[in-house]
């Protein structure tokens, strides 16, 4: 039997659907009319009456608020306005024709707002309740990606005309949070394309179930036990009793962070004004740069990325710690966090869990090796011009943006062949479980490294700070490295047969940056040697089918791995010979 909140989802998703088909017809086309507006009002006054208001042989008032929480604070709002408004009409203080200002922002906004929670809780039930926890990640992704490249395709999303496969392209990179571009991002596309490519970049870098499951909770959206446990197997959640801890600790620490680097990349652009842009043009900037940082997506609105700021530090370090902090992970954001409060207090922190320990020192180590790299091969390369403490700074930059950012102060073109090599490795390597970022992340490496150490040591498990990894982790660990290596190996190949006329007629191209392009692509890098624009439409579709499994090829692997099942027999060991 279908309950009464099923059939009022069933009800009101074709109205919310149209909603929104009206909103973006309107923003996208664009096309202002009367006729617009007063749809939109009248949506407005359905979902207040056929939606909204109670039921009132079923519900009380106070259980509906009590439901609904946000969404009835707002619908009491419109209510008000539209009594308003209409005792006002009939004492003649209002023009007739016409729809004040304020009417049409309070019911586009509310439309806006009732319709994400009907989309936002009837999608996310669909998924659950049809798909597995690991076929929910690429689901959503392809939703998003289909979504935002009919969104590219609108008129007023672009300045010039863009093809259906350059759409999807665009759309595939953001959402895959990689940075890989075939249209000028600051040039081809409006602030309205912008803010989509925006919106995509972090919804990307957090994953659409978050988005879905936030925004359910904070509407009101009651949240079942199935659906607690898929989210919180989505999201690497080890109880499910934590997943509205863990959804808190994700929004906040996005918010805050993306704020706190908008913030300070506005006050360093400010004054220099380098572009010669307006306040609201320099405060956009700054908000764009700080969430494709924190993401790890690497999308600029500068022609060259950041190569005009590479003689600004501010600059450099500011966006070279986003990239860092999106790319730890959220559940070590959370635990450094929890123990530097508790140290605050005066309370004793605690030991940080292992995972946030191998996390952080596999991360430094790593960026700590690839400074004193760049550092060696480029001093008289792309560096050679600048002073010490330049040198150092963007050293900083260029040692964080190969694991999956994308971001680059000095020409990529222009790097050594060894220097390529190493950003190579890095970008096959990513960020770390749970971050933004993409690869085959930092915990994966470790792992693999720690079980080479434990073999030459003749250790019968992999040990690591007096604990001893699970056999199973390893062997998903080396699932992820082998099946990671044949799509790169796939990518390469197919690259290297369809751009093959591209490169041999360009004598600036060589196989060796179709290899650089592919490990960018699946890494979620969003580095280039200047193979992207060049690429051919099936060059093209190899590369955003790279991204996309890039994305989301390692963490399905270890969603649908879950956790080993018990063993009910033992077969007899047999030897094989290796090497």
């Amino acid at each position: 039997m279908i309950s009464s909140e099923a059939r009022r989802r069933m009800r009101s998703l074709p109205v919310a659907l149209f909603a929104f088909a009206i909103l973006l017809i309107e923003q996208g086309v664009p096309l202002h009319s009367p006729v617009l507006d007063a749809a939109v009002l009248l949506l407005g006054v359905v979902f207040l009456f056929s939606i909204i208001l109670p039921d009132l042989k079923k519900y009380s008032l106070y259980n509906r608020m009590k439901e609904d929480k946000w969404i009835s604070l707002f619908s009491l709002i419109f209510f008000l306005l539209m009594i308003s408004c209409l005792i006002l009409s009939l004492a003649g203080k209002m023009m007739e024709g016409k729809l004040p200002d304020i009417i049409k922002i309070t019911s586009k906004v509310y439309v806006i707002l009732v319709s994400l929670k009907v989309i936002t809780s009837s999608l996310g039930k669909w998924f659950i309740d049809r798909m597995s926890p690991a076929a929910v990640l690429p689901a959503t992704f392809i939703v998003v990606i289909v979504t935002g490249s009919f969104l590219l395709m609108l008129p007023a999303a672009t300045t010039v005309q863009i093809s259906p496969l350059n759409s999807v392209f665009t759309a595939a990179s953001a959402t895959c949070v990689t940075g890989l571009i075939v249209q000028n991002t600051g040039q081809d596309f409006s602030t309205f394309g912008q803010a989509i490519i925006l919106f995509m970049i972090q919804v990307g870098g957090l994953g659409l179930m978050t988005f879905v499951a936030f925004f359910a909770l904070f509407f009101g959206h009651s949240i079942g036990l199935k659906e607690s446990f898929s989210l919180s197997r989505v999201m690497e959640s080890e109880f499910v009793s934590d997943l509205k801890r863990v959804l808190g600790h994700i929004i906040v620490w996005t918010l805050s962070i993306e704020a706190a680097g908008a913030v300070m990349l506005y006050s360093i652009w400010r004054p220099m004004n380098q572009l010669q842009q307006s306040n609201v043009e320099t405060i956009w900037d700054a908000v764009f740069h700080s969430v494709s940082a924190f993401c790890n997506a690497g999308f600029s609105l500068n022609a060259d990325n950041l190569e005009s700021f590479s003689s600004s530090s501010g600059t450099i370090l500011v966006v070279g710690s986003l990239i860092v902090l999106g790319g730890l992970g959220f559940s070590v954001l959370a635990a450094l966090s929890t123990s530097f409060v508790k140290k605050l207090r005066g309370a004793r922190s605690g030991l940080l869990p292992i995972h946030v320990k191998l996390v952080l020192v596999t991360t430094f180590a790593l960026i700590l090796a690839t400074i004193v790299f760049f550092l060696l091969f480029e001093w008289n390369n792309t560096l050679k011009e600048m002073s010490f403490g330049l040198k150092m700074s963007n050293a900083f930059l260029e040692s964080v943006t190969p694991r999956t950012a994308g971001f680059n102060s000095v020409p990529t073109a222009e790097l050594t062949p060894a220097v390529k090599w190493i950003f190579t490795v890095l970008m096959f390597i990513g960020a770390s479980p749970g971050g933004t970022g993409g690869g085959i992340k930092t915990i994966t490496f470790a792992l693999l490294i720690l079980g080479t150490i434990s073999l030459f040591r003749h250790k019968p498990s992999v040990e690591v700070w007096k604990r001893r990894i699970s056999f199973f982790d390893i062997k998903r660990a080396l699932a992820v490295f082998l099946l990671s290596s044949m799509v790169f190996f796939t990518s390469v190949t197919l690259l290297l047969v369809s751009e093959k006329e591209v490169y041999c007629s360009d004598a600036s191209l060589s196989t060796s940056d179709y290899l650089f392009e592919a490990m960018s692509a699946f890494g979620t890098v969003g580095l280039s040697t200047g193979v992207t624009g060049k690429l051919t439409p099936i060059g093209r579709i190899v590369i955003i089918t790279t991204m996309f499994l890039g994305r989301i090829g390692p963490l399905t692997l270890a969603i649908a791995a879950g956790r080993p099942s018990p063993e009910r027999y033992m077969y007899p060991e047999t030897r094989v010979t290796i090497g």
